[in-house]
């Protein structure tokens, strides 16, 4: 999994099997998030077994988030040097002087000076945020030099990072197969795989290892103490004394290989799991042209480089090299270790003393300190090559371009804190919702499909950054892109931006330091580690409040604040890069190509003596994969002492509206903020509407009410709450007796002060939205859907691949791939092409589904979740006027009229075998088996068996062997289906003939074991039992209607099922059964599955042409 930074090479991430991933039939849209995400069409939630149904023990909070959206990268002055600041914070309503729990007391009560563990480690500040209820310490190890952040708060979800800075000098992916091959056995741990093992042996909230541009870092987090030591010495273990054995680096970065492993004769290929990994990641026109910015924007630095690795360089590096890579930045004198949560800090600091600091001397790291990029002396075009989207709506609009500025030294620059908040700030004003300057400027010139890939303030890095452009731009048209971006610049250096959005923005921070967050501690983590790790400011991530007061008072003092702002770090920088991608329909075919000629020069130029040592390689590599391990060697916990048998109830309280409807109350300690829900069952809207209803759910923000006009809208919403939304989704019966109910959700959150008017803002939008009359605005959302969805096909082929499959043998699932699968792709293509036509037939459609959903009679069911007393009185009464004010009935469907109701009981399954070629070198593989319910005695039985087969069968032979980034097995019980999946393949029928494997194997009596079950089960409770936010207990039953009995029965089917009760559902449902089989992938290998009776498609779902 890659998880990517604007203008940086993407982060890396070592991936691990989903263990219940499920569907909705669409997403569900908060229209005012701080900066805009994009979420794949194809999207889908998590299952709610493991969304809403987790058992989390304990009463400590879960933490607030420590940003929102853009803001995630501000840094500040160094810790400890801005107390006064944080005392200061953006200003929030009154709350009662509450005791430090004694986590935080302990750390605020250190002094500079203090020392730990015989003297090893040093005090050297200490600091309280009492925004986040926390305080903070940083230490020193005076042996190595190796710096360590704690972070003390009433939070029984505790948190390790070990980071190190990883700067690599060319695009091998020296550091992301590091990051891979340290986690592959080490001195204590000397077996294969230890991660992999662990997270089988573990009930962490989070495993990962990560890979940025200019830094690794190793972090879990767990509820249980135990299992927090656990994972802390094989983490330590690992990052510091890993075994690097040649068998690993070629298992993990690459190997020649060939194709018959043992007949030098046969075609010789490139294999790995990195490199199949960056085949995936860089097989997108939005990842080639983002790396292609950043590589401009850094001409001189690290960050010009690919750290996770160009599939291109990665063969290059040996070894060797890897090692070398290892003993000078995996050092503690090269370290950042952050802890945070409820465990006393002096024994963790004892452990990592006694298995790693303590066995180091300091050693000079001096040499990996990032330079300072050159600057421009004057701006600089550039025109690159970038791979054609999978579906384009107009041929003659592919090219993209993007301006992008190097803007802020955050490590040297004097001020830096205030700049890098301001210009985050900025940014917002620039890009996020309708009213944002470059929205009116470029997204509404008509000159392109969106922003380009890259868009947006980077502040991640050491040097921060800011590009803006245009995607599905004609060639013509591109000069003019850049003059709008130049003009738009412009005119803000003359006006600067209206205080009244600035206060938009500021409260939405102040929104962001109330809501509740499972990882709080997992995101300072990680956002203290971007300028840390360069000797800026730990405690970046909690400053955000003191930023906002800052900028502020900044903004009362000096009018042309923003003015001089813009012109100093835009108008007036030389530092511009423009880069303009070309598309180009063969770019992966060439890449293709050109690695094929490369290997077969290579493989023509082998002598015997090196045509055996591959063998003999590649042999004694399937050897070692097929060797058993003794995992006995490593920790793991009990279930029957670690996993409760009952579960957690959230006391929900059911009352009545008062017209009647019921109201769900979760009453939890929300921080001040109030969530609200309404679901309305639209099951007999006419079947014809459902390709619009996600359509409707996403456009209900966008279009305007009656009151204002869409701008207006979106910066009221953002004014006043946390979002205002919809979503549709799906109500399955737990025992499968009775149809499924389609329901809209509409819901918003906003500050208990706010929730009257987030409540007459539901209702202006829920009565008075403009279905008609804003066409220019519908044609817009239409051609930015439509390029968004063309763009999504590669970059999220296995969710494709999985909708495709399932949609064959699930009535839901068909409904679900019509609203958001390849035939919407294809709908989408077709309205953006066809303008004002589309436009017209859009409108329509939302319109006459507005008049049939929205209003009181098709209400279900509400739920509000907040604190108890005034606020829910508040929002009790508010929720009684919002059903007032919507119409009493709706329209009904026309007499005789197919509804979707009579689509989901006219359901026919049809396995499918299909194959679908998108431009990409990697494949996604899917096959899904129809099984049972959540309530039938069987469902456990297969949640349980995913497991198993995911970590004792499927990772070996996938990733391990055939070199798939990710793979497995999942269960769906809510759904009752059952998958097998791989990700970034370089496989196809191979990987397909796995899967029947694996199913044959966990039938076959004795494979799977009671030590394997153990391990099923705790990977089992590490889902259901994740922590839940306040607002979010109770969820479940509002959504999904699950039980306190329901939920206590399955837990307690899994707690009581046997190894022989998995064999069994393996037989029953797996072995000898058809399964519905879908592949999205590369059109390499297209004559190789039609030759095997595959249906071949496009990447609109329409048949391939020949």
């Amino acid at each position: 999994m890659m998880m990517s930074r604007s203008l940086a090479p993407a982060r890396t991430m070592r991936a691990f099997t989903s263990t219940a991933t499920g569907r909705a039939l669409t997403r569900a849209r908060a229209s005012s998030s701080f900066v805009t995400t994009t979420t794949p069409l194809a999207a889908r939630r998590v299952n709610v077994v493991r969304a809403h149904d987790s058992e989390r023990r304990g009463a400590h909070l879960p933490r607030r988030p420590v940003l929102i959206g853009g803001l995630a990268s501000i840094t500040t002055a160094r810790m400890g040097g801005n107390a006064n600041a944080n005392a200061s914070a953006a200003a929030v309503e009154e709350k009662p002087v509450v005791a430090k729990a004694p986590a935080v007391a302990a750390i605020a009560d250190l002094k500079v000076g203090d020392t730990f563990v015989d003297g090893a480690f040093e005090v050297i500040a200490v600091e309280e945020v009492d925004e986040y209820n926390v305080a903070c310490a940083e230490l020193i190890h005076k042996k190595t030099g190796a710096r360590w952040m704690h972070c003390g708060a009433d939070d029984d979800n505790n948190v390790f990072n070990v980071a190190f800075r990883t700067t690599p000098t060319d695009s091998t992916g020296v550091a992301h197969i590091l990051e891979h091959t340290a986690l592959c056995g080490s001195e204590r741990y000397p077996i294969r795989d230890p991660f992999f093992n662990m997270l089988r042996r573990s009930l962490s909230t989070f495993m990962n290892a990560m890979t940025a541009s200019d830094y690794t870092c190793y972090p879990f987090a767990t509820l249980n103490t135990v299992d927090y030591y656990n994972l802390l010495g094989v983490y330590l273990d690992a990052a510091f004394f890993p075994k690097l054995t040649r068998e690993d680096f070629l298992q993990e970065g690459h190997r020649l290989e060939f194709a018959d492993m043992e007949d030098p004769s046969s075609e010789l290929k490139y294999k790995g799991v990195v490199f199949n990994e960056m085949k995936g990641a860089m097989g997108s026109q939005s990842a080639r042209f983002s790396r292609a910015l950043g590589a401009e924007l850094f001409p001189t630095s690290t960050y010009h480089h690919n750290s996770g690795g160009d599939p291109v360089n990665i063969p290059d590096l040996t070894h060797d090299q890897l090692r070398a890579f290892h003993a000078l930045h995996y050092h503690p004198s090269n370290a950042r270790f952050f802890t945070y949560g409820d465990l006393p800090l002096e024994q963790t600091l004892a452990k990592a003393q006694e298995l790693a600091l303590g066995k180091f001397d300091a050693i000079d790291v001096s040499a990996l300190d990032v330079s300072d990029e050159l600057r421009l002396s004057a701006p600089k075009r550039v025109v690159v090559p970038i791979p054609a989207e999978a579906v384009v709506a107009d041929e003659a609009k592919q090219s993209v371009v993007s301006v992008a500025y190097l803007l802020v030294n955050q490590i040297k620059e004097k001020g830096a804190d205030l700049e890098n908040f301001a210009l985050t700030v900025a940014s917002d004003l620039l890009l996020s919702g309708p009213q944002a300057y470059f929205h009116e400027s470029l997204l509404e010139s008509g000159l392109g499909s969106g922003f380009a890939p890259g868009t947006g303030y980077s502040g991640s890095r050491r040097e921060t950054s800011f590009a803006v452009g245009l995607k599905g731009v004609a060639a013509e048209d591109v000069e003019k892109v850049e003059t709008i971006v130049e003009e738009t610049l412009r005119a803000i250096a003359q006006d600067g931006f209206p205080r009244d959005r600035v206060d938009a923005i500021m409260h939405q921070v102040e929104l962001s330091a109330a809501r509740t967050s499972t990882q709080f501690g997992l995101g300072v983590a990680f956002g203290a580690m971007g300028t840390w790790v360069h000797g800026g400011d730990g405690m970046r991530p909690l400053r955000t409040p003191a930023m906002a007061a800052m900028l502020n008072a900044a903004l009362d003092a000096d009018p042309k604040f923003w003015q001089k702002l813009v012109r100093r770090r835009f108008l007036d920088n030389p530092h511009k890069v423009t880069v303009v991608g070309e598309a180009d329909k063969t770019y992966d075919a060439k890449l293709e190509e050109e690695e094929k000629r490369h290997v077969a020069a290579i493989q023509a130029a082998l002598d015997d003596e090196k045509k055996k040592e591959i063998v003999r390689e590649a042999v004694a590599l399937r050897d070692s994969q097929d060797s058993v391990q003794d995992a006995s060697v490593l920790p793991t916990l009990i279930v029957s002492e670690a996993v409760p048998r009952e579960i957690t109830k959230w006391t929900s309280e059911h009352v009545k509206t008062a017209t009647g409807k019921p109201l769900q109350l979760d009453l939890q300690p929300t921080n001040g903020i109030t969530y609200a829900s309404v679901l309305l069952d639209v099951t007999d809207v006419p079947d014809r509407l459902v390709p619009y209803l996600d359509l409707f759910a996403d456009f209900i923000t966008e279009l305007g009410t009656k009151e204002r006009d869409y701008k207006q809208l979106s910066q009221l919403e953002k004014l006043k709450t946390g979002g205002v939304g919809a979503g549709v989704d799906s109500i399955l019966p737990l025992d499968g007796d009775g149809p499924p109910q389609i329901v809209l959700s509409i819901s918003g959150n906003a500050l208990d002060r706010n929730v009257d008017a987030m409540f007459d803002l539901i209702a202006e939008v829920v009565t008075g939205a403009r279905w008609r009359g804003e066409e220019k605005q519908v044609g817009l959302l239409l051609s930015r859907r439509a390029a968004a969805a063309a763009g999504g096909v590669a970059q999220n082929g296995l969710s494709y691949a999985k909708g495709y499959a399932n949609a064959s043998i699930d009535a839901v699932s068909a409904l679900d791939y019509r609203t958001s699968g390849l035939p919407h792709v294809a709908m989408l293509q077709r309205l953006a092409a066809e303008k004002e036509a589309a436009v017209e037939e859009v409108e329509a459609a939302l319109a006459e589904i507005a008049s049939i959903a929205l209003a009181s009679d098709r209400v279900l069911r509400c739920r509000v979740a907040c604190q108890p007393g005034a606020p829910a009185e508040r929002a009790t009464k508010a929720m009684d006027a919002l059903l007032a004010a919507m119409p009493a009935k709706g329209a009904a469907a026309k007499k005789d009229e197919a509804t979707m109701a009579d689509a989901l009981a006219g359901f026919a399954p049809d396995p499918s075998k299909a194959f679908v070629a998108v431009p990409t070198q990697t494949n996604y593989c899917a096959a899904s088996f129809k099984t049972v319910p959540y309530a039938h005695e069987d469902s456990a039985g297969l949640f349980l068996l995913a497991q198993a087969m995911s970590t004792s069968f499927l990772h070996r032979e996938l990733r391990e062997k055939g070199g798939a980034y990710g793979g497995g097995a999942s269960a769906a019980p809510i759904e009752g289906v059952f998958a097998f999946s791989s990700y970034r393949d370089p496989n196809t029928t191979a990987t397909i003939e796995k899967f029947v494997e694996a199913a044959e194997w966990a039938a076959t009596k004795g494979n799977l074991t009671p030590a394997l079950l153990e391990e099923a089960h705790l990977r089992a409770f590490k889902a259901i039992d994740a922590p839940v936010a306040p607002q979010s207990r109770g969820a479940s039953r509002f959504t999904a209607g699950l039980t306190d009995e329901s939920r206590q029965l399955f837990r307690s089917r899994l707690l009581d099922c046997t190894a022989e009760k998995m064999r069994s559902c393996a037989e029953k449902y797996l072995v000898g059964k058809t399964a519905a089989l879908a592949i999205v992938g590369s059109p390499a290998a297209v004559e190789s599955v039609k030759a095997d009776g595959w249906d071949c498609l496009d990447a609109e779902g329409k048949p391939l042409k020949a």
